[in-house]
């Protein structure tokens, strides 16, 4: 292969393969040089530059070629400006000054990074680990910002903003951070230290390009916290109860029922009761037909079980099938009667909650979104957790988060940084 070709295999700016080495076990040696010497002089701006002597060479670790390590060696090369005598190093677009890495090699240890850890990447590409850790860091804090904007920039922008609000846990009971979420736009806003009412409100405060946003809805859980800074921050948006949370509360009551139940079993039963819990928590028409003839024989065991079941199924089918508000306000009536008439403990005091979130509840047939592109998110951030150990530095623990959940900004953003 030709020297030229290697130049555009390499496609590095402003300079030209002169000699490669192969003979160093598992490196690849390539000399440069550059193609152009006159460059400007970083005091006055003049182009009246000459060459002022060599001090040796510089050896850069780039990506690697053939699965070896690819040692590119450089001239440092002095210059002068004839109009202001100032004397400077020549500078090489694809390297920092006093850098032994190229850009493009800690591109390449960030993107394996990402879904990876550190350790690892340092493992793969014999970096030292520190080196590795330290050019990642500087990426992640590099593109949070641009990226964090980039998604609240185009939030402001949306016709219809969908705003999405939910908790994570740092430590499950302990400690815990808020997420404000662009539904439509797919993308995490922000992160909030906390979720208590006085904790959002002391972020709004310091971030007002949040403050100054103007949803259309917002989803989220039934955290009296949440609804009440909701009403305070965006009083013109409808509050809708997340669905899912909401048949929570169903599910449990049906829980508690099957577990009352049980104790009157005999052994062979409740077993068999236990073992095929999950069936009664699924939608029926999401079964195999062999789930069907199990859940039939585990609503033979009782009436009130039969019961609850018939009525979570019903709850279901009002989200998906009420046609608009004046007729789902109406048949949610009907569900709700129904549920007093059977007469369940359990199902009684799981209503209260029903009664006492209607109009939160029925605004899904305003907006018919819900939180569940959220909760993924989380999943996300417990995956992130694990993988990077907790990190301790706040900062850097919410840029990982922001790249983490905003990876398609994140990847337009890196893409722009890399070239």
């Amino acid at each position: 292969m030709q020297l030229q070709d290697i130049t555009k295999i390499l496609d590095l700016q402003g300079v030209s393969v002169t000699k490669i080495d192969v003979d160093a076990p598992g490196e690849v040696r390539i000399w440069l040089k550059p193609t152009n010497y006159k460059q400007k002089c970083p005091c006055c701006a003049s182009r009246q530059t000459i060459r002022n002597g060599k001090d040796g060479y510089r050896q850069i670790r780039h990506l690697p070629m053939c699965d070896k390590i690819c040692i590119l060696i450089v001239p440092k090369i002095r210059l002068k400006c004839k109009s202001c005598e100032a004397t400077f190093a020549y500078t090489y677009d694809f390297v920092a000054g006093k850098q032994r890495y190229t850009k493009a090699f800690k591109a390449f240890i960030y993107e394996l990074s990402i879904g990876s850890t550190v350790q690892h990447t340092a493992e793969i590409t014999k970096t030292p680990y520190s080196t590795a850790e330290q050019f990642f860091k500087e990426i992640v804090q590099s593109l949070a910002p641009v990226t964090e904007a980039y998604a609240q920039k185009r939030a402001q922008k949306s016709a219809k903003l969908i705003l999405g609000i939910d908790d994570f846990a740092i430590r499950k009971g302990h400690n815990y951070n808020t997420g404000i979420h662009d539904l439509r736009g797919e993308s995490l806003l922000c992160v909030i230290e906390g979720r208590t009412l006085p904790e959002l409100k002391a972020y709004m405060s310091k971030n007002p390009q949040i403050a100054a946003l103007d949803p259309f809805a917002i989803v989220m859980d039934l955290a009296r916290g949440y609804h009440s800074f909701s009403a305070e921050y965006f009083p013109n948006a409808i509050r809708v109860a997340d669905r899912f949370h909401v048949n929570k509360y169903i599910i449990e009551a049906l829980n508690e029922v099957r577990r009352r139940v049980g104790k009157n079993l005999a052994p062979k039963a409740r077993l068999s009761l236990n073992r095929h819990k999950h069936l009664l928590n699924k939608r029926k028409d999401t079964l195999s037909q062999e789930q069907h003839k199990q859940l039939k024989s585990l609503l033979g065991f009782s009436d009130d079980l039969k019961a609850v079941y018939n009525l979570k199924e019903q709850l279901a089918d009002w989200y998906d099938c009420s046609p608009n508000y004046p007729s789902a306000s109406a048949s949610f009536q009907l569900w709700l009667k129904k549920g007093r008439d059977l007469g369940i403990p359990e199902v009684i005091d799981a209503l209260k909650t029903f009664q006492n979130w209607q109009p939160e509840i029925l605004n899904y047939h305003l907006c018919r979104f819900t939180n569940g592109i959220v909760e993924g998110r989380n999943g996300k951030i417990k995956s992130l957790q694990r993988r990077r150990f907790f990190a301790q530095n706040r900062t850097y623990y919410e840029s990982l988060i922001i790249l983490e959940c905003n990876k398609e900004i994140s990847q337009l953003q890196f893409s722009l940084f890399v070239s």
